[in-house]
């Protein structure tokens, strides 16, 4: 195709700060319908289109899930999967990206790297594709390109192509910068880089006719620098996001960008509904009871059985017992973290007797003494942080007897002076009090998080005092000879609202960003895709309404992956323009809610499939002297970095800085993998049995062992995403260890032989 440069715009600008980005969405939507091929939207030129400020589309899933397939692993392996995760890891190692600095000084202006041994060979890095092509998945597009973005060409009636061509060039790259209004700017700088663009015309012929093409006003600058340009060739490899793709990825999932938009398909919102004209009272039990509405009470030394707890006896029980008995003995209690530690303790003994003090005249008459005998130990004490406990009343300075001691009488006394039985030591400042618990968050009940406060008083008199007392009109009483204890579990019923907890299908509502997103791992069970044991996600997002935040509940049922990473012959033929393709995916885009006269905003969906080219290595041959008058065959691919014909040819690789051989694809052992994939057991089976945070894992004996397949001895065994505290013999296979974390955490078991073959599995574990 020929072209004709018509003019060049230069814009330059003081350099304000670093780092740009631009954000994709579908191709001439709502009010980028100027968005047209004919002008360079649309493929073969893009997949996506850039969007305005607040016309962005991202994903508001807080944790997705990614696999293979059987194409995938027949001609990448184990070490394609391997190099994959790897791009994983980079993603998930981000944060929340609020948490960062103002001026992102965390992340690099430039994380593309040469591996010369790979750019001597012709080699494609496999993980660095896979990271530029999942920028694109997060709602990033390439900030170069669209830097400059063409939004009208017209020619005036009369006029010539291309002499009387206009044009309408907008910005489509946004700089955020600390300003005092926090604004977004539009910006020609990427990366510390400025650019400037050309304008492109065909005038006749196949789309497009016309591009605005980017260009660096400085030829020295570090160009294309940004993961979301994608601008990696033979030999390059990313080490990670740039400040430019970190920018772009904080505005997308920021608390602070709050955007009218439907959560994740197939998710159903935790609905509560009460009731407050008819509340409910705790009636009196017998027994640790859980009641209709949901709450878990327990009784003790209540003073009458009106179904509150004693506060004083959990805490005590508590400080004593590790996490299954005290979960056993209050079942439905929440414990959100805890911990233990050894504490000297002793026994005390008490003994009395009289003797004669040491140095005493002859005759004096003998000493009562009491004398208090230890025997010290070590024991556990135990400290929990409770999730759903609530205490009705709470105090600090009750009574408590802490033993009766029998005395004889005095020494002189008359004969037949009864023995002294009712001399007391009491202990003050002690926490007492009642509670109940509240169900929690858990295997899809809905919390219940309105309750009514009101106290009913329901006794006529209280805290009558026992053991020779006399009740007067104001409520006092004359003692003698007792011990007044105080109790707190009389005249108060607690009142609740009826509630009713449901699941629903959530509508459209202002959401925050999610600020992070985690990719977790979870294959197939068959790699003929037959089988993906789906996976159930609660998560929550925070929605302004009237001014008002809140937090809502969420259930995902996750069906099918939300990534599926596949191969496939790309290289198109037999007829077409030789153009290889290295790599295919789709991009699903919500745009139900788009606002009206925009483009935008709107949410990326999955199901998401990227297939990578398994086409094997590509060689162009051509008869003209664009190829220096020699077949492809003879010359070094990559050879002359000056002819545009050798691009197409590639071979797929995985490798790094280091000096370690870049491993090429497809290796030797893919087959042994496919079949040792499918044919290897493993066991024990997924999910593996729970284990609590501060004790000992290795009571529960895990021990892995393989059976099947056609691996050779010995084994090699590697866990990674397990929780922390847990480790993996890698001779042995035995889980061992103390975890010092709670919560159900995914993990990804590895078994490999003497040659290096490798099989992967997913497991779950929970620690309690």
């Amino acid at each position: 195709m020929n072209k004709s440069i018509l003019w060049v715009l230069l814009l330059a600008s003081s350099l304000q700060t670093s780092w740009a980005f631009s954000l994709a969405g579908p191709v001439g939507n709502g009010g980028d319908n100027w968005q047209v091929p004919v002008i360079g939207y649309g493929p073969p030129t893009s997949l996506v289109g850039p969007k305005n400020i607040g016309e962005e589309f991202r994903r508001n899933v807080p944790v997705v899930y990614y696999t293979y397939d059987a194409n995938f692993f027949g001609y990448f392996g184990t070490a394609g999967a391997a190099s994959i995760d790897g791009t994983m890891t980079i993603l998930n190692a981000l944060t929340n990206v609020d948490k960062y600095s103002s001026q992102l000084s965390e992340f690099p202006v430039e994380s593309r790297h040469q591996n010369y041994q790979a750019q001597a060979l012709g080699l494609f890095d496999l993980k660095s594709f896979a990271l530029g092509v999942m920028t694109e998945q997060v709602g990033l597009a390439d900030p170069i390109e669209w830097a400059w973005t063409l939004h009208d060409r017209v020619l005036p009636a009369g006029g010539k192509c291309p002499d009387n061509e206009e044009y309408l060039v907008v910005q489509r790259n946004f700089d955020y910068f600390s300003s005092p209004l926090n604004q977004l700017q539009y910006s020609p700088y990427i990366n510390n880089t400025l650019y400037s663009y050309q304008i492109y015309e065909a005038c006749t012929g196949g789309n497009p006719l016309a591009l605005s093409v980017p260009y660096s006003a400085d030829p020295l600058a570090d160009l294309y620098s940004p993961v979301a340009a994608f601008a990696i060739g033979w030999g390059d490899y990313y080490t990670g996001l740039t400040r430019d793709d970190m920018a772009g990825l904080r505005y997308l999932l920021s608390t602070n960008n709050i955007n009218w938009e439907d959560v994740a398909a197939g998710s159903l919102l935790g609905v509560i509904s009460t009731n407050k004209t008819n509340p409910q009272s705790f009636p009196p039990v017998g027994a640790t009871t859980v009641n209709a509405a949901g709450f878990y009470y327990f009784t003790g030394n209540t003073n009458g059985g009106f179904g509150y707890g004693d506060l004083a006896v959990l805490l005590s029980f508590a400080k004593t017992n590790d996490l299954p008995t005290l979960q056993a003995a209050y079942p439905g209690l929440v414990i959100n973290s805890y911990s233990n530690s050894l504490v000297w303790s002793s026994n005390a003994t008490y003994s009395s007797y009289y003797t004669n003090l040491i140095g005493s005249p002859y005759g004096s008459p003998p000493t009562f003494v009491v004398v208090t005998n230890y025997t010290g130990y070590y024991q556990t004490y135990y400290y929990y942080q409770f999730g759903n406990l609530v205490t009705n009343h709470y105090y600090t300075n009750s009574v408590a007897t802490l033993q009766t001691l029998k005395v004889s009488a005095p020494i002189g006394s008359p004969y037949g002076t009864p023995v002294i039985t009712n001399v007391t030591v009491k202990l003050t400042n002690q926490i007492s009090g009642d509670f109940f618990v509240l169900p929690s968050f858990q295997n899809g009940v809905c919390p219940l998080d309105i309750i009514d406060g009101t106290h009913y008083n329901v006794l006529a008199t209280t805290n009558l005092l026992t053991g020779g007392s006399t009740l007067v009109s104001n409520n006092t009483a004359t003692v003698s000879n007792a011990v007044s204890l105080v109790t707190y579990f009389t005249n108060y019923s607690f009142a609740i609202n009826p509630v009713t907890c449901t699941q629903t299908t959530p509508t459209p509502a202002l959401y925050q960003g999610i600020g992070n997103i985690k990719f977790v791992r979870a294959d197939y069970d068959s790699l003929l895709g037959q089988f993906w044991q789906p996976v159930t996600n609660y998560y929550t997002m925070v929605t302004v309404t009237n001014s008002k935040v809140g937090v809502q509940h969420l259930q995902r049922v996750v069906t099918q992956p939300d990534f599926t990473f596949s191969a496939e012959d790309l290289t198109a033929g037999p007829a077409a323009t030789p153009i290889n393709f290295v790599f295919a995916r789709n991009l699903n885009f919500d745009t139900a809610n788009v606002l009206p006269r925009l483009a935008g905003p709107g949410t990326i969906t999955t199901p998401t499939t990227i297939s990578f080219n398994k086409a094997g290595p590509v060689f162009f041959n051509t008869p003209f002297s664009t190829m220096d008058g020699t077949t492809y065959f003879n010359q070094t691919p990559g050879g002359d970095i000056t002819d545009f014909f050798y691009l197409p040819y590639f071979v797929w690789a995985s490798y790094d800085g280091t000096t370690n051989a870049p491993v090429v694809f497809p290796n030797g052992t893919s087959l042994d993998n496919l079949a040792n994939q499918v044919l290897i057991q493993v066991s024990p089976a997924s999910p593996l049995p729970d284990g609590a945070a501060g004790f000992d894992y290795g009571t529960q004996a895990i021990q892995f062992t393989a059976t099947g397949g056609a691996f050779t001895a010995p084994y090699t065994w590697t866990a990674t995403g397990l929780p922390d505290g847990l480790v993996l013999d890698p001779n042995s296979g035995m889980l061992s260890g103390f975890p010092t974390v709670y919560g159900t955490f995914d993990f990804i078991l590895t078994l490999t032989d003497t040659v290096g073959r490798s099989v992967q599995w997913n497991y779950t574990i929970t620690i309690q």
